[in-house]
């Protein structure tokens, strides 16, 4: 009976005395019971203003209260609050880190996320290998950008590259590589490194030799490693030609030929009947 009657009083209050209830709750260290009359204002047009439900959903997710946290998120956002993007993706990551996907994406959708807030959780998911689910949202993503939605910031595109490509999605890459060029948006040395890996791995030289001369037409500057994944390719195909101008383009940009790139070039040559020429 007492139940019930505390639960009436909760719902004859207004917004603001449901906030600093919450608040004081919070306070007392009552996580639990604040998390119940927060989502039961958010379910009876009673929203708890945002810095409360952010200071709640905090506490929850240090806590380790993870149920508790996303449940208030759910409600929070369904009623149509809009909590601090940070706040957002914080709890989204640590359901990722704990194998908790679908949960984290279906939360990734409701909050309408912002590029920070995508990319953190897609370094989440890589991070704790859920690379499935990473490569679904990267997708998902791109497809949203090729429908004309809004374009991902540097950060959010290296990591939706990288996610792409690590779910066996390279194709998609692709795409999105080549829709990011008006925006000039480029792809960090790691991921073009990656990107040419994938390429080189399926066969696919003339593919990577684009994405590798558009990066550096656009002003990047590839990776020792990124030359010598080339070189090494056109060595194992008998392009002599192509390794050796590869390799005075990788001399003249800075990045210093190693023990790879001789033995590439000498690879090259014998195939060609001219060992002596890497010399």
């Amino acid at each position: 009976r007492r139940a019930s009657s505390r639960w009436a009083s909760v719902q004859r209050m207004a917004a603001p005395e449901v906030s600093a209830l919450v608040d004081d709750l919070r306070a007392a260290g009552r996580c639990g019971l604040a998390c119940e009359v927060l989502v039961a204002g958010c379910n009876n047009d009673q929203l708890p203003c945002a810095p409360t439900f952010d200071a709640l959903a905090a506490r929850l997710r240090r806590d380790g209260r993870l149920d508790e946290a996303s449940e208030a998120l759910t409600a929070f956002h369904r009623a149509g609050g809009v909590s601090n993007p940070s706040q957002s993706a914080a709890l989204m990551a640590a359901l990722a880190r704990e194998g908790r996907t679908m949960e984290a994406l279906s939360l990734h959708s409701l909050v309408r996320a912002d590029n920070r807030t995508s990319a953190m959780l897609l370094t989440a998911l890589l991070q704790a290998g859920e690379v499935a689910g990473a490569g679904r949202l990267a997708s998902e993503l791109g497809a949203s950008l090729r429908g004309g939605g809004a374009s991902p910031d540097l950060p959010l595109f290296n990591v939706m590259l990288q996610s792409l490509l690590r779910s066996g999605r390279a194709s998609e890459a692709s795409t999105l590589l080549s829709a990011s060029g008006s925006s000039r948006l480029r792809p960090s040395a790691r991921t073009l490194h990656t990107l040419l890996h994938s390429f080189v791995s399926a066969g696919e030289l003339p593919a990577a030799v684009e994405v590798f001369n558009s990066f550096c037409g656009g002003g990047g500057a590839p990776s020792a490693a990124s030359f010598n994944l080339l070189i090494g390719a056109f060595a194992r195909r008998g392009e002599r030609l192509n390794a050796e101008s590869l390799a005075r383009q990788m001399a003249s940009s800075g990045a210093a030929p190693d023990s790879y790139t001789l033995n590439a070039l000498l690879r090259a040559s014998a195939a060609t009947g001219q060992p002596r020429r890497a010399l």
